[in-house]
């Protein structure tokens, strides 16, 4: 494994979090890998490599790597628990009662359900910010941390805010924290295994920020037709994959100035609950008529075609914009592998004529940053028709 000997913390601007909590108190004395998953290496103080092994033995100097998807949990005297991400690196260093854990690249769960002592401290630190983790549960990434139980009092060069369970801080850009709550579908799928297999933990996180992470598509659908402001109109199992592993199509209408805009959103059932895939909202405006939501075929798959049409600024001209939306991967490929499939791009007058770039795992094929002519001739029409599945017409 190979070491980072550099730290970018004194070059960037370091965030204190003083994480609070209540009961007990312990002794933050003994680090033990307590499990991996996956390709993950170990490497001891002086950079040498430690095979990896259940309950093995951390100390100051010490580092752990995840490749991807891999996964590996640090423990602390038992009754404190962190996990990397895939694809993370930490390092760790300890004097005494005081233990650091450096995040060098990635994501870091942390669970600690016994608070530290007074005169003891656990800092999770990285390129942007320090955390005094004292007793609580969240996670954090590069210039994010999100809180699942507990408050956090975060300070930045002057500023200061505060969040509580079901809030996360981001460091923006231009180097202002901004606060702002997340719901379920916001919280990374490796921080929801962890809330998952953890009936106790599931109580607890539901009791501190009222997030329900949804197991099924029936409890699914409850909770988004119990959010306000938001219709589900029509909702549908399909195997859009053909890999008998169906995934859940859900459309919702949501008020938006004058008019009525609609979602559609896929959902899929796995081992993190049921997670959001991939969806979009239809670009409507000024000169819309309708916009239509469709099943369609190509290749013995299923894809959502939605069409937006619109005529000219003069009334004159109708003209039409289509994105087709589906699954790219050969069977349960991640959100990644999710997005938009065909663009077709209407540039003449009338109908449904155009453009359009097929898309592969690499992105949009598009020549020269130009519309693929060649391939817009052959794919005027590349889907069957299977049925309509929701329309709204527009008078503006």
């Amino acid at each position: 494994m190979k070491k980072t000997t550099t730290r970018l913390t004194a070059l960037a601007l370091s965030l204190a979090l003083l994480l609070t909590s209540c009961g007990g108190g312990a002794s933050a004395t003994s680090m033990h890998l307590r499990k991996t998953e996956g390709t993950v290496g170990v490497s001891d103080g002086e950079g040498k490599d430690v095979t990896p092994q259940e309950n093995l033995g951390l100390y100051s100097g010490y580092g752990v790597e995840t490749q991807a998807e891999s996964y590996a949990w640090i423990d602390l005297d038992k009754v404190k628990l962190t996990k990397l991400d895939a694809g993370s690196e930490v390092e760790i260093a300890k004097e005494s009662k005081k233990l650091e854990i450096n995040v060098v690249s990635g994501s870091l769960f942390f669970n600690v359900t016994e608070p530290l002592d007074d005169d003891e401290t656990m800092n999770i630190v990285t390129s942007t910010m320090t955390i005094g983790v004292r007793g609580t549960c969240g996670w954090v990434g590069n210039n994010t941390a999100a809180l699942l139980e507990g408050t956090v009092s975060v300070t930045a060069g002057d500023q200061e805010v505060t969040i509580n369970a079901g809030e996360m801080v981001v460091l923006t850009k231009e180097g202002e924290l901004k606060v702002r709550e997340f719901t379920y579908d916001f919280v990374p799928g490796f921080v929801v295994r962890e809330i998952l297999d953890d009936d106790d933990l599931k109580q607890a996180v539901l009791d501190a920020s009222g997030i329900r992470f949804p197991t099924s598509y029936e409890e699914l659908l409850s909770m988004l037709n119990e959010e306000p402001g938001e219709e589900v109109v029509y909702s549908e199992i399909i195997d859009f994959e053909a890999d008998g592993s169906p995934e859940l199509l859900v459309i919702r209408n949501s008020p938006s100035g004058e008019y009525v805009r609609f979602q559609f959103t896929i959902y899929r059932d796995g081992p993190e609950g049921v997670r959001w895939i991939t969806g979009t909202v239809p670009i409507i405006g000024s000169g819309t008529l309708y916009v239509t939501c469709s099943l369609v075929e190509r290749d013995g798959r299923l894809f959502v075609e939605c069409i937006t049409a619109s005529e000219g600024i003069s009334g004159g001209d109708r003209y039409s914009f289509a994105v087709y939306i589906g699954s790219v991967a050969e069977e349960d490929g991640g959100p990644e592998d999710w997005d938009r499939v065909d663009l077709f791009r209407n540039g003449q007058r009338g109908g449904l004529a155009g453009d359009v770039a097929r898309h592969n795992e690499d992105g949009f094929i598009i020549s020269g940053n130009e519309w693929d002519e060649e391939l817009s001739s052959v794919m005027m029409n590349p889907y069957t028709f299977v049925r309509e599945l929701y329309r709204i017409d527009y008078d503006f």
